[in-house]
C-alpha cells in the first residue's frame, strides 16, 4: 500500500483515532476518551471489522488494567484522583488508560498494521517512545512518574509487551489467510 492510498484509506482513519484517543484520555479523561473509542467502536463495526478486532480489543483492555494496576501497586506511577476505585486494598488503573489499551485493540489490524507486518520495528518504536508518552501524560497531570529512572523500565516493558503483541497479531493473521486461502481452493475444487 503506498501512501496516498493510506492517506484515503480508513486505516489511516483508525490511526487518528488512535492519536485522537491519546489525547482525550490522556487530557479529557473518561468521559472525553469513552466517546473517541465508542467513536472508533462504531467504525470498526460500520466497516464490519469488529469480529477480528473484539478479542483484542477486550483482551488488551483486561491486559492494560492489570498491567498499570501493577504499575499503581509496585509505586511506578501514580495515576492520581482518577485512580481512585479500590478492590481488596488495590487501587486499580483509571477507565481511561483501560480505554486507551481498547483503543490499540481497534488499531492493530488497521492503524497499526505496518507494525503488525514488522513486530521488531513496532516493539522498537513503543518501546523507545513510550517514555516520552510518559513524560507529556505527566505535563498534561493525568499521571505522576515517581522516579525517571524508571521510564527505562517501562520503554523495556513496552518493548517486550508490543514485540509479543505485533507478533501474535502477525501469526493470527497468517492463520486466517492460510485458512482463508484453503477454503478458496476447496471451493474452486
Amino acid at each position: 500500500m503506498n501512501l496516498s492510498d493510506y492517506l484515503s484509506s480508513s486505516k489511516f482513519v483508525n490511526a487518528l483515532f488512535l492519536k485522537a484517543a491519546w489525547v482525550a484520555c490522556v487530557v479529557g479523561g473518561n468521559s472525553y476518551g469513552l466517546s473517541v473509542v465508542f467513536g472508533m467502536l462504531c467504525l470498526n463495526i460500520y466497516q464490519r471489522n469488529i469480529a477480528a478486532d473484539w478479542p483484542y480489543a477486550v483482551g488488551l483492555g483486561l491486559f492494560g488494567l492489570l498491567l498499570d494496576s501493577g504499575w499503581i501497586y509496585f509505586g511506578v506511577l501514580d495515576y492520581g484522583s482518577s485512580a481512585s476505585l479500590a478492590i481488596a486494598g488495590v487501587t486499580l488503573a483509571p477507565i481511561w488508560i483501560v480505554l486507551l489499551w481498547v483503543a490499540v485493540g481497534l488499531s492493530l489490524n488497521h492503524g497499526l498494521i505496518f507494525f503488525v507486518e514488522r513486530p521488531l520495528v513496532g516493539a522498537l518504536l513503543v518501546g523507545a517512545s513510550a517514555p516520552f508518552s510518559y513524560i507529556a501524560g505527566e505535563r498534561f497531570g493525568a499521571v505522576v512518574i515517581s522516579s525517571y529512572e524508571n521510564l527505562a523500565v517501562l520503554g523495556l516493558v513496552w518493548f517486550v509487551v508490543y514485540y509479543s503483541l505485533f507478533s501474535l497479531t502477525k501469526h493470527v493473521n497468517g492463520k486466517g489467510k492460510v485458512q482463508d486461502e484453503s477454503a478458496t481452493t476447496t471451493q474452486s475444487v
